[in-house]
């Protein structure tokens, strides 16, 4: 079990520098004792460049050319390695590194060593940054000094701990860590980055690798079938308090909204909350269980932080239009599930969804079901995988007789896709980019993809609407 004290006398190979490698680098280097430290990465870029101008020669960095390039004498020397998460177990880099026969760890995994007995964890297939954001606006507004990070674009190594430190982990995160967070937080469960993890099982087995290491407390979402299942069999000894249906942590229907409820406790209403969908009412149950699960959870805090929180930045997030159409940036639904589940909380009479974008092969089975079973009015596909998924919906909608209750189009671009649903949509419905798909290859990022919506929005309103 490797903490950061623990590196003080090895030689460190820092593999990958990137952000992850840059915020280790920069810790190690900022103590009164730095160790003897290289780095590698596969490929010279912005990343290299900037490292390079950091560090120079007190930690060289080394470009290797492939997986059978020589080991050169300063890496030959390292004891320990410290791998960024980006470095898959599938790339070469990661096998070439292995090859040294040296300890691995992550900077992610040696920051967890040295905070779980006040570290909340947090992981999930999807949910998992509003749980997280949730946790610590709780804990904050009960009067606790919470330090946020992880897999939210903040190095867990760039971080100051507080007293206590709520952390949204990824597979990547958990693939490698030798203790578990004192109270753990599981939102859901379904197959997702199989091009880092290789298959569906080694996935599973990585996200639920948070629990093997002797949680205080486990709270998981047991709404979700896969998730029971699979928590259940890998780890039948370890006590889960589940959040759910028929458990103490759960949501009761009143209306058109729900209450979320611990045992006969009402504690708060879901129709005074900005956040759209059951998903995300059921991310604010278990956000609740993970806060009171520290025993610091003011109740007097409940209803003022999930009454004000807005829901995070291009997560089912609305965009007002003079037109009256409710455009709604979804950019971060990345996978079938996500777009799944947005497609329940966006539903109008006119909805236009755009779907698509960087095709990994996944399978859209949970996708073409909600289609079927939900009929939106319009589909636009967008690159590079719209124009697939269109088809495989069409081929299900004629199967079960609907093909007609569904209009379909594919476009070229964003603009051409919102121009189009433009001209569907009536005042107060939604026209919901929920692609179900990354971003690579047209985008940098799902960001700039949302950028993209928004600029196309700007672009079509018309003179009698701007």
């Amino acid at each position: 079990m490797w903490g950061l004290a623990d590196l003080a006398h090895n030689t460190l190979v820092i593999v990958g520098v990137g952000r992850e490698g840059q915020a280790i680098t920069e810790v190690l280097q900022g103590g009164d004792s730095p160790p003897h430290m290289v780095a590698i990465d596969g490929a010279e870029g912005d990343h290299a460049a900037r490292f390079r101008a950091r560090w120079g020669d007190t930690v060289p960095l080394v470009i290797l050319e492939g997986e059978e390039s020589p080991i050169p004498p300063s890496v030959a020397r390292a004891t320990v390695a410290v791998v960024s998460p980006g470095v898959a177990p599938t790339n070469w880099l990661h096998r070439w590194v292995s090859a040294l026969g040296i300890p691995l760890t992550t900077s992610s995994a040696l920051f967890v060593a040295d905070h779980r007995q006040s570290m909340v964890g947090i992981t999930g297939s999807k949910g998992k940054s509003t749980v997280t954001t949730l946790i610590h606006q709780l804990l904050e507004a009960s009067g606790e000094k919470v330090s946020i990070g992880g897999n939210m674009g903040i190095p867990l190594q760039g971080l100051e701990p507080q007293d206590r430190q709520v952390v949204e982990l990824s597979s990547y995160q958990c693939h490698y860590l030798q203790v578990s967070p004192d109270v753990v937080v599981l939102s859901a469960l379904f197959p997702e980055h199989l091009d880092w993890h290789g298959d569906t099982e080694a996935y599973f087995a990585a996200k639920l690798s948070l629990v093997s290491h002797q949680p205080r407390i486990v709270i998981a979402n047991g709404d979700d079938a896969i998730l029971r299942a699979e928590l259940t069999k890998r780890y039948p000894d370890v006590s889960v308090e589940w959040v759910g249906e028929g458990f103490p942590w759960h949501l009761e229907v009143e209306g058109e909204d729900s209450w979320l409820c611990h045992g006969t406790d009402r504690l708060f209403r879901t129709g005074e909350s900005a956040l759209l969908g059951a998903h995300n009412h059921r991310n604010m149950l278990l956000a609740l269980a993970g806060a009171a699960a520290t025993g610091a959870l003011d109740t007097d805090a409940i209803a003022p932080v999930l009454s004000a929180f807005p829901g995070l930045a291009h997560r089912l997030e609305k965009i007002g239009d003079p037109s009256g159409v409710v455009f709604v940036n979804d950019s971060l639904a990345t996978n079938p599930h996500a777009a799944a589940a947005a497609l329940v909380a966006c539903s109008s009479p006119g909805m236009v969804w755009l779907v698509g974008g960087f095709d990994r092969g996944v399978n859209y089975q949970v996708l073409i079901e909600q289609v079927v079973r939900q009929t939106p009015r319009h589909i636009v596909g967008l690159p590079e995988s719209g124009p697939r998924l269109v088809e495989l919906f069409r081929e299900a909608l004629t199967e079960a007789g609907l093909r007609d209750q569904v209009s379909l189009h594919t476009a070229s671009s964003m603009l051409e896709a919102v121009t189009y649903a433009r001209g569907l949509a009536e005042p107060g419905d939604y026209v919901l980019l929920s692609p179900g798909a990354p971003s690579f290859g047209i985008y940098r990022d799902y960001q700039h993809r949302a950028d993209d919506f928004r600029s196309a929005i700007e672009h079509t309103q018309t003179k009698d609407t701007a």
